[in-house]
């Protein structure tokens, strides 16, 4: 058994992103920053939610478990940015709370460069109820109403380059299932 790591992406820097440009790239297909071919496969599902946006994208806290790797991220839904205390204040509860089996639970199969849900309002209602069992329900009722959504996906270790993700696409879905939750896809730093 592999043993367990946390912080491994040691090359991973969070790149400065250019929303509107991105944007741009994505709705028109015509930015003059961001010209990767991956945004027009990108674009035809993000396209297809009413309400979307583009936000910037931070690492809070990545773990490599048993061959598998794992990222938890938090992105902003109103201006795609995060101020840094609350980023700091968010690591710091998840580097001291976040175990690795709710990593593994809520990653599992979710790699970044598919669409994946989180559902904020499930939490809150749980939390509500009582019957939250999670950091992660927990931080979501806190933070959702801040406009920060939490997600968390994973990779095989060997290919753990594949979370350096600096930006999301991200929309509400409105599917009977999944309705109100917020389906998103990362976007790699190679792409920006």
């Amino acid at each position: 058994m592999d043993r367990l790591r946390i912080n491994f992406i040691d090359n991973w820097e969070k790149k400065d992103v250019n929303l509107e440009e991105l944007r741009l790239a994505l709705e028109e297909g015509n930015s003059s920053v961001y010209t990767d071919a991956s945004f027009k496969k990108i674009s035809s599902k993000w396209k297809k939610f009413k309400e979307r946006g583009i936000s910037n994208l931070y690492l809070i806290k990545e773990l490599d478990d048993d061959g598998v790797a794992y990222a938890y991220y938090a992105y902003s839904i109103t201006d795609g940015v995060i101020d840094e205390e609350t980023l700091e204040r968010i690591r710091e509860i998840c580097s001291q709370n976040l175990s690795s089996g709710e990593m593994r639970a809520d990653g599992s199969f979710s790699k970044p460069d598919e669409w994946w849900d989180t559902h904020p309002l499930r939490s809150i209602k749980a939390v509500e109820s009582g019957s939250a069992d999670s950091l992660h329900q927990f931080l979501s009722a806190e933070l959702y109403p801040k406009g920060i959504v939490l997600s968390t996906r994973s990779v095989k270790a060997k290919h753990a380059n594949e979370l350096a993700c600096s930006a999301v696409a991200w929309g509400v879905s409105t599917s009977l299932f999944k309705k109100g939750a917020y389906m998103s896809l990362l976007i790699h730093n190679d792409s920006l």
